[in-house]
């Protein structure tokens, strides 16, 4: 390997750690510019990566999207017969996690279509107690609040009686 080679390999390297590619298509990918001004379109025709660049031969967002495209078909889903819920294409990707009350879903992402969609992956934390004892509770805490004030009151009246009645 050359140096020149070796240089736009880690250039490549360099906008492929950043951030700068994105896949459009399997084929296709979307690699910004290093002062991120606009982008270029890299591209596999006939088995051969192209790329719009003004370069004619080796460049680094050649690199980076070659990269990328490695990247992406070793990170496989766990599931590998998992289809897109939409087009029904095997071409996905992991997309992070979503949060929420009624646990964590694993978000998926389909290269084909663009669409996500997600996976259950655990039950929230803590089962939802069922509505009657949700009422129950609600019930006992106006009960409480109630003999609270009672005993208030109680005590500042019996605190309250002058000393001549007793």
């Amino acid at each position: 390997m050359t140096e020149l080679d070796s240089n736009l390999t880690q250039d490549g390297f360099s906008l492929y750690r950043t951030g700068k590619v994105r896949r459009l298509t399997p084929t296709q990918f979307l690699v910004k510019t290093e002062n991120e001004v606009g982008s270029f379109l890299v591209e596999v025709l006939e088995g051969d990566w192209k790329c719009e660049c003004s370069n004619l031969g080796d460049c680094a967002h050649r690199h980076a999207a070659q990269l990328a495209a490695t990247a992406t078909s070793l990170r496989q889903p766990e599931d590998l017969n998992l289809k897109c819920r939409y087009c029904g294409s095997s071409d996905i990707s992991g997309s992070g996690y979503r949060y929420n009350a009624y646990g964590i879903s694993k978000r998926i992402r389909c290269n084909e279509c663009h669409r996500k969609f997600s996976i259950k992956q655990s039950q929230p934390p803590n089962p939802p107690l069922p509505s009657e004892t949700i009422w129950l509770l609600s019930e006992i805490g106006m009960i409480l609040d109630k003999l609270e004030n009672l005993i208030e009151s109680l005590s500042r009246s019996t605190l309250d009686i002058p000393s001549s009645v007793k």
